[in-house]
């Protein structure tokens, strides 16, 4: 029997599900910290975070280098957390600006973005290519773009797709990333993939978050529901997920 779930707030379950995310993708500190190290920006540069979540990249990049960061999302449980978290780690530093907003609406710089962050959201445009064309139009001649896309370690089965809600032609190969990235007048700077390790504690993090949610409030209407839907998602994370999901990231240099 389906279990009914009452919410009306559309980011509840993502919201408590990373609640214990530093980083909203299978990303490690020290992946993190190499990928920041190697955008190589000048001071005072201007980087956009798109689909910033709790902005953790761009905090820690602001932290690391002397740039000014804009954090674009539309949760605004996620863009609480990230400004509560960067005044009370810098106080009176006004170099973050966090703005509730889609993508595509928020207002642009007019003489473009030195850099721009996009792990796991390329599909608040549409999908890898469309955003990768339209991050192009936005960045300075020169500009850096670190995006962050999944892709097939292998092809997936049809009961996999159906726990996803995806079909097998919204991701590509890891290679074919690259080359589609190449073709969109991108130069290849830095390619990585997040490890196994990333993923288990990524997923682990991620349904034990639900599951501790679910069981400290067992008045909440939706707890059974995001129980139930946790459940399956890491079953399946563990049946087909970790042997055929990947997740890369891509540093490119507009050209």
């Amino acid at each position: 029997m389906a279990t009914s779930v009452s919410t009306q707030d559309p980011f509840k379950y993502t919201t408590i599900a990373h609640s214990g995310h530093h980083y909203c993708s299978p990303l490690s500190s020290e992946t993190a910290a190499s990928l920041l190290a190697a955008l190589q920006l000048q001071a005072g540069a201007l980087v956009l975070d798109a689909g910033c979540g709790k902005a953790a990249l761009l905090r820690d990049l602001l932290a690391s280098q002397p740039v000014r960061g804009v954090g674009v999302d539309i949760n605004p449980a996620f863009l609480a957390e990230a400004a509560n978290a960067w005044t009370a780690s810098n106080p009176g530093d006004g170099r973050l600006t966090l703005i509730a907003s889609q993508l595509e609406q928020h207002p642009l710089p007019a003489g473009g973005y030195d850099a721009i962050l996009c792990v796991g959201s390329t599909h608040a445009l549409g999908g890898f290519e469309p955003s990768l064309a339209l991050y192009r139009q936005w960045l300075k001649p020169g500009g850096m773009l670190l995006v962050g896309e999944g892709y097939w370690k292998r092809p997936p089965s049809n009961e996999y797709l159906m726990t996803l809600g995806a079909t097998e032609d919204e991701l590509s190969s890891h290679a074919k990333n690259i080359a589609r990235a190449l073709a969109q007048g991108f130069k290849l700077r830095l390619a990585m993939a997040s490890s196994d390790e990333e993923w288990d504690w990524y997923e682990h993090m991620y349904c034990q978050a639900v599951m501790q949610y679910a069981a400290s409030h067992p008045q909440d209407p939706d707890a059974p529901a995001f129980r139930d839907r946790a459940r399956r998602w890491h079953d399946s994370y563990l049946a087909a997920g970790c042997s055929t999901l990947g997740f890369g990231f891509y540093l490119l240099e507009k050209s």
